[in-house]
């Protein structure tokens, strides 16, 4: 069985900058998905204050006059973590826990708060059932320090950090020489200490002579007060803070700091830190006693897309590795199909500030009850990461839509999918149309589908998009009576189908829909579809509506070429129906019907 992991599961931000309050829930690997300014950097920086001692000066509170506040449940603490992390410290936790489940949270009351004065408190599950008890606890530095030990402070990684994000880099890791140097490196700073150390009898008479002659010095001028000089005991992480990355041309041989290099230069080489971290720490199972977050800010600026997958690769890899990946993206080459479930969405307006929409995850389980079609409708929707980078998805049946509809809609309107804001989503087949539909809506996401004309006949009824005895399907279930006598079609519960048939079922629609007497009922069928966000084709299926005469790879590149000759329009048997579609795929992008 494996081990639980350490993790941040849910952070609740308030009052920081652009988030009024608002509930993330984290995964091992997040990505945080949205426009500029909607506020994906304001999490990060919410996360990585809810794990480290400083203070937010005023440009933090989104109103001075209340205080910024974060809480954080994190979960996967074990009875091995807490033996691991030894008595003395477990003991600070042990009273705050529920189960595995830790919640703590941060106030800061002040802009510019002194860096002490800020608090910090855990959530005691028994006081609040004892009489008098409260709930929360505002806790000592005793469990701080047992806190940190678990989840120490973030690596931050973003523009503004400086050298910073370096500096934290190079000690995960030289970690490793910590641990097999730590003996004679803490022999070595022993001594150092009892040479600085004030009151020590091994002190260096040069500290001793600067105490004695600063403080006669000092006492003509303020007699009250004495002061003493304080060497601060070094560590690995103050010798890496000092040091420096030189960057060096191979082709003249020019030396220079990486501060001195451009941004796209300096970020390279943070992502070939990260790489390199992720191969060293390769089953090293670090997670079983800390969990370190990693905070990433746009890992794929300035980086070409093969880079961009090596570096999502790398990040994929520290996830499991006893890191926990949170990073804000505008590339949909940094989320693949296996993530799409957990990403968050961020969106941003003037009234509720920074939010999220509900998780593909989240949405799953609202709409689908039962785990098999969970798991399904999971497969059906993450075939298309583009979805999450879209403000409308518009869903097709087959592949001919989705490898024509962006010629042909750009060719029409003059207009592509991207600028629209539109993700166009092949399901691979109908029959999870409208729990489709669902989960993108539970996920305040607009959608549409487009459908062949069979749909309008089994799946749309069975669903309740349109009624069984809907008296326009009773005229095209007749009509398919007239065929089956004329030409000898097998239907099965008055609809064509294409075991034991001569003719296929998809042929079998396209000649109902071409009778005179079928265009009525059809396209009543059709609009009747349309109000409620599916677009059926009329006349079968894509392929009569645009004249083609196969469905593969050769004709759809042909049709894509043709589409860009002056005389293209004349070309489409069904020009005006083409039109309508493209006009209410951009309606569908205003939220219009």
């Amino acid at each position: 069985m494996q081990q639980q992991a350490l993790k941040l599961s849910k952070i609740t931000i308030s009052n920081l900058r652009s988030i009024q309050r608002e509930t993330f829930p984290l995964s091992d690997f997040t990505a945080l998905i949205g426009y500029n300014n909607a506020g994906k950097t304001n999490i990060l920086m919410g996360i990585r204050w809810l794990l480290a001692n400083f203070s937010l000066d005023i440009s933090y509170f989104d109103d001075p006059n209340h205080p910024v506040e974060a809480e954080g449940i994190f979960e996967g603490i074990t009875e091995q973590v807490l033996n691991r992390l030894g008595e003395e410290k477990a003991v600070e936790i042990t009273p705050f826990l529920s189960n595995t489940m830790l919640r703590v949270k941060k106030i800061q009351r002040i802009p510019g708060e002194l860096p002490g004065n800020i608090e910090f408190w855990a959530f005691c599950p028994m006081n609040g059932k004892r009489k008098g008890g409260k709930d929360w606890v505002r806790v000592n530095d005793k469990f701080i320090a047992a806190f940190n030990r678990m989840f120490p402070e973030s690596i931050a990684i973003w523009d503004f950090e400086g050298n910073q994000a370096y500096t934290k880099l190079l000690h995960e890791i030289f970690k490793p020489l910590e641990r097999r140097f730590g003996g004679e490196l803490s022999e070595v700073i022993e001594r150092f200490t009892e040479l600085t150390c004030s009151g020590s009898d091994r002190q260096a008479e040069e500290i001793k002579s600067f105490d004695r002659e600063v403080n006669t010095a000092l006492r003509p001028l303020f007699p009250s007060v004495r002061v003493e000089l304080d060497i601060p005991v070094p560590t690995l992480e103050t010798f890496l803070k000092s040091a420096s990355i030189k960057v060096v041309d191979e082709d003249d041989g020019f030396e220079r700091d990486i501060s001195r290099m451009g941004a796209g230069s300096q970020r390279a080489i943070q992502m070939a830190l990260i790489r390199y971290l992720a191969d060293i720490k390769k089953h090293h199972n670090n997670h079983h006693l800390s969990r370190t977050l990693m905070l990433i800010d746009s890992p794929e600026l300035f980086l070409h897309p093969q880079a961009v997958e090596l570096v999502r690769v790398a990040l994929k890899k520290l996830s499991n590795e006893g890191y926990q990946v949170v990073f804000a993206t505008h590339s949909a080459q940094m989320v693949t199909s296996e993530d799409v479930s957990t990403s968050l969405l961020i969106r941003k307006n003037r009234k509720r500030g920074t939010f999220m929409r509900k998780r593909m995850e989240d949405a799953v389980r609202q709409v689908v009850q039962d785990a098999p079609s969970q798991l399904q409708m999971l497969f059906s929707l993450s075939n298309s990461n583009e979805l999450l980078f879209a403000d409308y998805v518009l869903l097709t049946e087959g592949k001919t839509e989705w490898r024509v509809l962006p010629a042909l809609f750009e060719r029409i309107t003059g207009q592509s999918f991207s600028l629209i804001k539109c993700a166009l989503v092949r399901q691979g087949g109908v029959s999870n149309t409208r729990k489709s539909m669902q989960v993108l809506a539970a996920m305040d996401i607009p959608v549409r589908a487009i459908v062949d004309l069979d749909y309008a006949f089994t799946t749309a009824t069975r669903d309740g998009f349109i009624s069984e005895d809907d008296p326009d399907v009773t005229i095209c279930r007749n009509l398919f009576r007239e065929l089956a006598f004329q030409k000898h079609l097998r239907l099965v519960n008055g609809i064509p189908v294409n075991k034991h048939s001569n003719i296929p079922a998809s042929k079998a629609y396209a000649m109902m829909a071409a009778m005179p007497e079928a265009k009525e009922p059809i396209k009543n069928i059709h609009d009747k579809l349309c109000k409620q966000g599916i677009w059926v084709w009329t006349r079968g299926a894509i392929e009569e509506h645009l004249g083609l005469d196969g469905k593969n790879e050769m004709v759809w590149r042909n049709f894509i070429e043709r589409s860009k000759s002056k005389n293209f329009i004349q070309t489409l048997p069904d020009y005006d129906g083409i039109t309508a579609l493209c006009q209410w795929i951009i309606n569908g992008s205003k939220g219009q019907m």
